[in-house]
């Protein structure tokens, strides 16, 4: 059985409490790493400047962006302390590889079910695919 390394288990540590219940019990099925719990304002700006550029004082995307939320005028549920929002990834971690964070997904979806808590999938989504990540429905 797996199970978390340090650094993932104080990320999960900064979650909201269903996160932390969903999380534990996925462990014990498969092997993830935690990549993010909560995220300071400032941290979530520099996620969201990656694959963009100042133009004129605005921002314009030049490449591939990690965010569309800045972290002040725009806030993520990872802003939230506890954080109503994961991002974890199959571990070892290999970005192109869609069918693990699928696996990874279906498994998160099954527990959080049936816990009884509602969480959303960024796989689902269809305008920004975010594969890592899952926040609660509150």
């Amino acid at each position: 059985m797996a199970t978390f390394g340090k650094k993932s288990l104080e990320k999960l540590a900064t979650c909201h409490e269903d996160l932390q219940k969903i999380m534990n019990e996925v462990i014990k099925e498969y092997n993830f790493t935690i990549l993010y719990g909560y995220r300071t304002s400032e941290e979530q700006y520099k996620l969201y400047k990656q694959g963009r550029m100042l133009v004129d004082g605005k921002w314009k995307k030049v490449g591939r962006t990690v965010t569309d939320k800045d972290g002040h005028t725009n806030k993520s549920k990872h802003n939230s302390l506890p954080s109503t929002a994961i991002d974890i990834a199959p571990y070892p971690v290999d970005w192109d590889n869609y069918k693990a964070f699928t696996e990874l997904a279906k498994i998160v979806k099954r527990i959080a079910n049936s816990l009884g808590i509602a969480i959303k999938w960024g796989g689902d989504w269809k305008s920004r695919v975010d594969m890592p990540h899952f926040e609660l429905i509150l």
